[in-house]
Formats: structure tokens, C-alpha cells, sequence
């Protein structure tokens, strides 16, 4: 019982320091706005937080993942929350199916996230126009779900080699 509370609490760490190096490496990279039609990043915390709830969605921490989601918010001088409920829903939802998903194969688990990210960056592009803020650009949004989409396989992918390796 004691090793199962150990691997969660390191899982739990793994997790939210790695969330934290996605959202601040961003900021990092380039000397440019993060809404620049130029910046051409994946989101590559959405993928860490996608994979890890389609894959482990019983280890998942959603305190963790709701504070750093602010906390993205925050530093990316986002709409405070805004993003936050929309990701956050997402993965309640996916673990409201964790049964039917969590053993699923990697076109189902990437068709999901597919699905997912192109409903969040709908509902945030709609939200952004019903609630009169900033405008964000298509051309930015589209480009990054391009590329997140193309990097979620470097995330999901080993959680399906280690559960192989178990088997």
C-alpha cells in the first residue's frame, strides 16, 4: 500500500513539474508576444495533460492540473479561468469514461484528443467573441492545434510502451 502511495506522489511531482517547464518554456523561446501570428509553438502541456487522463486517468491530480491551468492563464496573459474550464471539463469527461477509454488503442486515444482540442479551441474562440475580449488570431490557433496534434504521439506513445512492458 505504501509503494502505490510512493508512485503516485512521484507520478503526481513528474507531472506537475513537467506541466510547469511546458507552460514557462514558451515564454522563453522567442522574444515575440505568444500571440504572434509568427510564434509557431505546440502546446505541449495540453498534450502532457491529455495523455497522462487517456492513459492513467486514475493517477491524474486534478488540483495540480487546475493550478497550473491558472497559472498558464496567468502568465500567458490569458483570460483568467477561461481556458482552465474548458480543459479542465475535458478531462473530468475523460475520466467520467475511463473505463471505456483508458485500455483503448492509439488512433482511438488520438482521434479523442483530435476531437477534444478542436472543441477547445472552438468553444475559446467563440467564448473570446460572445464575451468581448481580446480577439485571438485564427491564424495562431489553427497553427498551434497543428502542431500540438503532431506532437501528442511523443507523449502518448510511451504510456503505451511501459503498459506493454508490464504486460
Amino acid at each position: 500500500k505504501m509503494k502505490l502511495y510512493q508512485s503516485n506522489l512521484l507520478t503526481n511531482i513528474l507531472v506537475f513539474a513537467l506541466g510547469l517547464f511546458f507552460i514557462v518554456s514558451p515564454t522563453a523561446l522567442t522574444s515575440t508576444g505568444l500571440n504572434n501570428t509568427n510564434s509557431f509553438y505546440p502546446d505541449l502541456f495540453l498534450c502532457l495533460i491529455f495523455a497522462t487522463a487517456l492513459n492513467r486517468p486514475k493517477t491524474i491530480n486534478l488540483f495540480a492540473i487546475l493550478t497550473l491551468l491558472l497559472f498558464s492563464d496567468v502568465l500567458h496573459m490569458k483570460p483568467i479561468g477561461l481556458f482552465t474550464i474548458l480543459m479542465f471539463t475535458s478531462v473530468v469527461l475523460i475520466r467520467r469514461y475511463k473505463l471505456q477509454i483508458e485500455q483503448s488503442p492509439f488512433y482511438i486515444h488520438y482521434l479523442i484528443f483530435l476531437i477534444l482540442l478542436s472543441c477547445v479551441q472552438t468553444l475559446n474562440l467563440f467564448l473570446h467573441h460572445l464575451l468581448f475580449l481580446p480577439k485571438l488570431s485564427l491564424l495562431t490557433i489553427v497553427n498551434q492545434t497543428i502542431f500540438t496534434l503532431i506532437c501528442y504521439p511523443l507523449f502518448d506513445i510511451p504510456y503505451k510502451l511501459v503498459r506493454a512492458n508490464k504486460r
